[in-house]
């Protein structure tokens, strides 16, 4: 990154710099041989900052199972990365450096870092391999950056603030534009000098980029998004539309599979958090939300968004069904078409082969269809065909499955039933078609049909698909050098001579 930026506020002296006993303890952090009594003893060397640390140790927010009474206690409860960024989040709260820049509120800035610190620490309890205090530092931490661009270039910075309707989740873009830098990577630079943690200020740097998508960022760079997003709807701006409760519920869904309810749970205990924090860091109330006020809003907003996934949800699986419905239904006669006709035989015969049931299979084709077409033209064609798939659908048993194979061929699957059942069902349906008279401009289309039956009795592993309808259709074929507008059958390959006529 280009240094000018940072070179120049670094000149004039408007870093910020924490007390002697917190950049000791930063040092001695990095350390792999400190000792706890060591520890204790430079926190020792500032008074308040002790008192502080206990106070933490022994809140809440802390969560240690016992009482804490001495500094080195609570170094080894806190943990010394815990103590050393517990200590210089106290020592930077409540700072005012930036009275000078005009649109910068200073109070309002620490209300909404502070959400935003118990909002990630929440958070990280719930995302495997974070730390809650290092992901607390970091979202108090997250926008230090606008403190010293507020501090260091006050007109420059006001000019941004002054063209941003929502300050300060709109920020970076113009902020890159005005002044060729934006506040993460200018803090993370100087979180970095001080010596925190590199995978900290290595998300802070990124977390506000525009240039790759945020579910691709490492989790502490999304965790810092989500703390910023929690703390819009804590500690609501108000120059700008405050983020919703489904914002931060579909975020959290989205980078980390935490769902709306367990959202609201996080969220009424962030708000009691931001409480404790608040009160620990002695820091004035300002315009935080209640608990109470919190959790009314998301169990509305929540309860919002259940009805409208549901609504989804609902459109979703009408949509899947209309496209299957679509890719197995023939357009002209509404009947299922050859895909899931082949899909059917074969699913009936693993059934009757594993319930030792007979399957018949119909196969039918309208005698001299060729000449409704020639004659009357495609329409009228259309017409007939549409009638046969009346006949059919109307004709057939609930638990016979009747498509269009192709043209004008139709195909019955009539599960469980034998020779005598098949024939009847084919006759019956050979009778409803030739009884039907089309009328096509003013001419009567007379309609037959001729039917191939094939029925199996013993159903093994070995009959395929495309043996079965082979049966069917020679049969198809007896019928229609036998004259047309009738019935052929066989039983387990073998034709059946004559055919059972009135059987």
């Amino acid at each position: 990154m280009s240094e000018s930026l940072f070179d120049q506020l670094r000149k004039i002296g408007k870093l910020p710099t924490p007390p002697g006993v917190v950049l000791r303890l930063l040092e001695l952090s990095r350390k792999e041989d400190v000792s706890m009594r060591e520890i204790a003893n430079t926190v020792g060397m500032d008074p308040a900052l002790s008192a502080k640390i206990l106070k933490f140790a022994n809140s809440p927010m802390a969560g240690l199972p016992r009482q804490v009474n001495s500094l080195q206690q609570a170094v080894a409860l806190v943990g010394l990365r815990g103590v050393s960024i517990m200590a210089l989040s106290f020592s930077l709260v409540g700072k005012k450096t930036t009275a000078n820049c005009p649109g910068f509120d200073h109070a309002m800035f620490w209300s909404q870092s502070l959400a935003c610190g118990v909002s990630c620490r929440a958070l990280a309890a719930k995302v495997a391999g974070l730390s809650p205090e290092e992901a607390f530092v970091g979202g108090l931490l997250s926008q230090i950056g606008r403190t010293l661009l507020a501090a260091g270039v006050p007109q420059d910075y006001a000019k941004v603030l002054a063209k941003s309707a929502s300050a300060p989740r709109d920020l970076p873009p113009l902020e890159r534009e005005v002044l060729g830098e934006t506040y993460a990577t200018i803090g993370a630079r100087l979180l970095e000098e001080w010596g925190l943690p590199d995978a900290l200020t290595e998300a802070i740097s990124i977390y506000r980029s525009f240039n790759e998508g945020v579910t691709d960022m490492p989790p502490l760079a999304r965790l810092l998004n989500a703390g910023e997003i929690a703390a819009s709807i804590l500690c609501p701006d108000s120059k700008s539309e405050p983020a919703s409760p489904e914002e931060l519920c579909a975020f959290l869904k989205a980078c980390f599979g935490i769902e709306a309810e367990e959202t609201l749970a996080i969220l009424h205990q962030i708000a009691n958090s931001v409480e404790e924090a608040r009160e620990l860091l002695e820091m004035p109330k300002g315009n935080l939300r209640s608990p109470e006020e919190i959790e009314a809003e998301v169990r509305e907003r929540v309860a919002e968004l259940s009805i409208a996934v549901n609504l989804e949800r609902q459109c979703v699986q009408q949509e899947n069904e209309e496209l299957t419905r679509r890719a197995t239904t023939d357009q002209l006669t509404g009947l299922k078409n050859r895909a899931a006709f082949d899909e059917m035989i074969s699913l009936e015969l693993e059934r009757a082969g594993r319930s030792d049931t007979p399957l018949t299979l119909l196969m039918l084709d309208v005698d001299r269809f060729k000449v409704f077409n020639d004659t009357y033209g495609h329409q009228a064609g259309d017409r007939v065909l549409q009638t046969v798939a009346e006949v059919l659908r109307d004709g057939v048993r609930r638990i016979d499955f009747v498509a269009r194979y192709g043209g004008e061929e139709f195909a019955i699957i009539a599960p469980d039933t034998e020779l005598k059942g098949g024939f009847r069902l084919a006759e019956r349906l050979r009778e409803g078609v030739e009884e039907q008279v089309v009328e096509w401009e003013g001419q009567p289309l007379c309609v037959t049909v001729s039917i191939g039956v094939a029925t199996f009795t013993n159903v093994s592993q070995a009959l395929r698909p495309a043996a079965v309808i082979k049966l069917a259709d020679a049969q198809l074929y007896r019928a229609k050098t036998a004259g047309r507008n009738r019935v052929e059958a066989c039983v387990d390959g073998e034709a059946v001579v004559p055919a059972p006529v009135g059987a």
